[in-house]
């Protein structure tokens, strides 16, 4: 027998491996496992994160890891108020009386409420309180910018300016210093923030490079709203 013959057997075992490979070539597409349902495609650009806040050409942020922020603003214009969105963490232009919560020139510090605007900003002064110490807005005490009073000066009575004012003039250096005081404001969109002033000068000893420092607290149980009595009297 020729050593190419094949046996009976052998013949058998090659010819049913042949079919078989001919059957799984046929079906192949067949076999191919059936896809699962797919997952829907998120097409929405991402966001940026509106809670944090964002430097601009006039003001510059630094987180403080505890959920507060030290904010520097260049408030050095004669003639320019640098506008700050508390709820966004943005600069923006107080030129007009949209969006702005606090603004800054020099040490003029309004709220856009009262005479200063539409916005219906509240500030609430806190006079024997840390920052630290503040986690909930209070209910009451809410006050907004007023026109000038019988007062020296002819600068408007805002809430950070109205009484002893946020700083304390220094005669001997003619130096600012801050109050140690705590602002509560209530913003355009009804929440709350607090604010302590810092710094009127920056490292360099730069007048009006303006420092505070800000943090997002709790709204007051029974809800803050423009206290009348304070208002009335100022």
């Amino acid at each position: 027998m020729s050593p190419f013959a094949f046996r009976p057997s052998s013949l058998g075992r090659v010819a049913a491996t042949l079919l078989l490979a001919g059957w799984l070539s046929a079906c192949g597409d067949d076999l191919e496992p059936e896809p699962g349902p797919q997952e829907p495609v998120d097409e929405t650009p991402n966001e940026p994160d509106s809670t944090r806040p964002e430097n601009g050409t006039h003001v510059r942020h630094v987180d403080n890891g505890d959920g507060s922020f030290t904010t520097t603003v260049d408030a050095t214009s004669k003639t320019e108020w640098i506008g700050l969105d508390l709820d966004a963490g943005r600069q923006v232009s107080a030129a007009t009386d949209a969006v702005w919560d606090l603004s800054f020139q020099r040490f003029g510090i309004r709220s856009r409420g009262g005479v200063n605007g539409t916005g219906g900003v509240e500030v609430a002064v806190l006079g024997d309180k840390t920052f630290a110490q503040v986690s909930q807005a209070p209910a009451t005490g809410y006050t907004t910018d007023a026109a000038d009073g019988a007062d020296m000066g002819e600068d408007p009575d805002t809430v950070f300016q109205a009484g002893e004012g946020w700083y304390a003039y220094d005669p001997a250096t003619h130096k600012l210093s801050p109050r140690a005081r705590v602002y509560v404001v209530r913003t355009d969109s009804r929440a709350y923030f607090k604010v302590e002033m810092l710094a009127y000068y920056d490292d360099a000893g730069t007048p009006a490079m303006l420092k505070l420092r800000w943090a997002k607290v709790q709204g007051p149980v029974s809800g803050g709203s423009l206290d009348a009595s304070v208002s009335s009297s100022r």
